[in-house]
């Protein structure tokens, strides 16, 4: 990532009261949707791994459907589950934190706990690593 906007730029996004004391925040499906996207436009997409990665977006992009490996990856890419650069599982902390998934990689049905990340986990919201 190379930039975030500033929070109270992001605040812009939605509609921010005070319901019984606590400050609530409302916004519509499409307010989201742009806080999301000034999110993660700051965050570099490694291309040539994207367009491997994603056959159909490298060859919308020979088509001129689609700009580029970034732009899809904001404006479509992120919402649709893809990844914009190849993400690194710390191994032991996520069989710790997924038995399930260090017990397939014991039996032998998963390969490892990178493999299941890259094809579930990710998806499934699970964290490659502690924080």
């Amino acid at each position: 990532m190379n930039y975030i906007p500033p929070f109270e730029v992001l605040k812009g996004f939605m509609t921010l009261s005070t319901q019984n004391g606590k400050q609530t925040v409302h916004g519509s499906y499409d307010d989201l949707v742009r806080l999301v996207r000034a999110l993660i436009a700051g965050i570099r997409v490694d291309e040539a791994w994207y367009l491997k990665r994603y056959p159909d977006i490298a060859k919308a992009i020979k088509a001129g459907v689609v700009e580029s490996a970034q732009k899809h990856f904001v404006y479509d890419g992120y919402f649709e589950g893809r990844v914009p650069f190849p993400i690194k599982v710390n191994e032991r902390w996520y069989l710790e934190q997924y038995p399930g998934v260090a017990e397939y990689v014991r039996k032998g049905i998963l390969e490892s706990g990178q493999q299941h990340f890259d094809e579930n986990g990710y998806q499934e919201g699970r964290m490659p690593f502690g924080m």
